[in-house]
């Protein structure tokens, strides 16, 4: 058996950081100089995608130095699952451990010491997937998970969200909604629904398996899945520690297709309170470069969307750079 594929001789193991940057610059720009802040000495990659060419060019005018993008083509899709395989299957194959961070995580303190903790636990295992545990939702993936494309059996699933139904809005999330407007009359509205083709977000409905979970069950049945907890109430006797502080905003994928039904109100209202914060504390000179598209479509459902108080603001220190970048949801944070 290969011997860096059953985990022996990786006690130096190094994981990268990888952010996938979907549509919004501020978001990944944020995200990217937060890590470059709290860690030391690690690689960090980021994959653009949902981006105009001149939108990507305006995002790498502000990416830290430290910082390397990793090509993708504009014409594959911007589905998060695609584009995560790509990394894992093609693009980075023959790295040995891999952290997939969530463009809208903002990570609020040291990380090297969680990060290196990890590294040796992976190196003295044969594990393949980390992801959050205890699970709390469908998915394996929110906010970070870690694999190793050199331990990846050749046989692992496809990482898709089951059943698979291909979804148009990721690749171009800034061309004008096919799905109904906020003039529609919303009792009339069709509901979303995995099928349409119309350009609402399939995403926005929940899968029989989400992203990456079939693969997990592969490599489950082989003993090469492992957890990390997210909040130090989870933390098991002689496991890791918990993740490092952090904020995680969530739901850019409500705004990259037409006004979602009632039902959804609640979450929608929410979404838009998050990014509202967000976007009030974010650098004039991101604020910029952000995607006029998505700063419209944000005041158009702040507009029409239903009444809720205020957002709250909880600035928190942005990327180093003395900026806030603040979030009222710190969804899954440590505590």
């Amino acid at each position: 058996m290969d011997r860096r594929r059953a985990g022996v001789g990786e006690s130096s193991m190094k994981s990268d950081l990888v952010v996938i940057s979907w549509w919004s610059n501020c978001l990944g720009l944020s995200c990217l100089h937060r890590l470059v802040r709290h860690t030391r000495q690690r690689t960090i990659l980021v994959v653009q995608v949902g981006k105009p060419e001149g939108q990507k060019e305006r995002f790498r005018a502000h990416l830290p130095a430290a910082v390397t993008e990793l090509p993708y083509p504009a014409h594959r899709s911007g589905e998060d699952w695609r584009v995560r395989e790509a990394v894992a299957r093609e693009l980075l194959v023959d790295r040995a451990g891999l952290w997939f961070i969530d463009h809208d995580l903002y990570v609020q303190e040291d990380c090297e010491g969680w990060l290196e903790d990890m590294d040796c636990r992976f190196a003295d295992s044969t594990v393949c997937l980390c992801h959050p545990l205890p699970r709390r939702g469908p998915s394996i993936t929110n906010p970070a998970f870690w694999l190793s494309p050199l331990r990846l059996p050749p046989a692992t699933p496809s990482f898709a969200r089951l059943p698979y139904h291909e979804d148009p809005v990721a690749r171009r999330p800034y061309a004008p909604p096919q799905g109904p407007s906020f003039s529609a009359d919303r009792r009339e509205a069709p509901s979303f629904s995995p099928e349409r083709s119309d350009g609402g977000p399939a995403a926005l409905v929940l899968p029989e398996k989400d992203t990456l979970v079939a693969a997990m069950e592969f490599l489950q049945r082989r003993g090469m899945v492992c957890g990390f907890p997210l909040r130090d109430a989870d933390r098991q006797d002689g496991g890791p520690a918990s993740f490092p502080r952090y904020e995680h905003i969530g739901g850019l994928y409500t705004f990259a297709a037409g006004v979602p039904p009632k039902a959804l109100d609640e979450w929608t209202a929410r979404c838009v309170e998050q990014l509202t914060a967000f976007y009030a504390t974010c650098p004039a000179a991101w604020m910029e470069v952000e995607d006029p598209a998505l700063l419209q479509r944000l005041e158009e459902f702040r507009r029409a969307g239903p009444s809720r108080p205020p957002p709250r603001k909880r600035p928190a220190q942005c990327a180093g750079t003395g900026y806030s970048a603040g979030s009222p949801d710190r969804r899954e944070g440590r505590g």
